[in-house]
């Protein structure tokens, strides 16, 4: 327990500090459990799960302290998140108007078209060892609801699926989470939004993705961790599997 803020923090692997995260607002059928302002993925129970409970309004989960928060379903949120992180990065506004000034349209281009994505929330490592940035990422997805489907699909069939889609240079599993079981899949990308950055041909990020059911209705909540530095990437992947496990569900 840290006696200053009150917060539970525990160590991973030497240098991970984590503290439990605030519970999110995930899904609400009336829309009455979001805050103001937000949007939240609108899903029923299917005529085979009815009677069996509603899905999950909420969920919760530990991220590290270092990891900085920009929710994408409420425009205001997202651009005071924005701002509040181009002053984390450049607090001097004078020396650094330029950088200030890229950094933000860069993030606001990033955040607007995950919002258009049904994503939720997006983390940005902000960490640094001997003045050098450790990147990392994750992505809060939301998979709406296939009216077509009478149940949720099976975690088997979904992983056929994925390794059909990713090929042989995909590592695709089924994993059983204290949340329950859920899709797992590592791989390799270069996306274009990377390339326009001009990241390395020669040096894809490193993905890990964990599809997760939600019960009592046919939608999937999706967890999008990414490493970009290869030389990295087996110990932070080591760190995402973590916070996968400390997923939960409430109401």
């Amino acid at each position: 327990m840290d006696a200053k803020n009150g917060k539970r923090e525990f160590h991973l692997t030497g240098e991970f500090r984590v503290a439990r995260a605030e519970e999110r607002v995930a899904f609400d059928r009336e829309g009455g459990g979001a805050a103001a302002h937000e949007q939240p993925a609108k899903i029923s129970p299917t005529e085979g799960e009815k009677g069996r409970g509603g899905p999950p309004k909420r969920y919760r989960m530990i991220t590290p302290t270092d990891w900085f928060r920009i929710p994408l379903r409420s425009e205001p949120k997202r651009m005071r998140a924005v701002q509040i992180l181009v002053d984390k990065a450049y607090p001097n506004r004078d020396e650094f108007a330029v950088k200030r000034h890229e950094l933000r349209d860069l993030l606001t281009e990033v955040t607007h078209n995950a919002s258009q994505r049904e994503a939720i929330e997006i983390y940005l490592a902000t960490e640094a060892v001997m003045g050098v940035p450790i990147p990392a990422s994750l992505m809060v997805t939301a998979e709406p609801e296939n009216p077509s489907l009478p149940r949720q699909m099976p975690v088997s069939l979904l992983a056929d699926g994925i390794r059909d889609r990713y090929g042989e240079g995909a590592q695709v599993s089924v994993v059983t989470l204290p949340s329950g079981e859920a899709v797992r899949g590592r791989r390799e990308e270069l996306s274009e939004d990377s390339l326009e950055l001009g990241q390395d041909k020669a040096r894809p990020n490193t993905l890990l993705e964990f599809f997760l059911p939600v019960p009592h209705s046919t939608a999937w909540l999706v967890l999008t961790f990414s490493a970009p530095l290869k030389e990295l990437a087996d110990a932070q992947v080591q760190m995402f599997d973590a916070i996968a496990a400390s997923f939960r569900w409430s109401d």
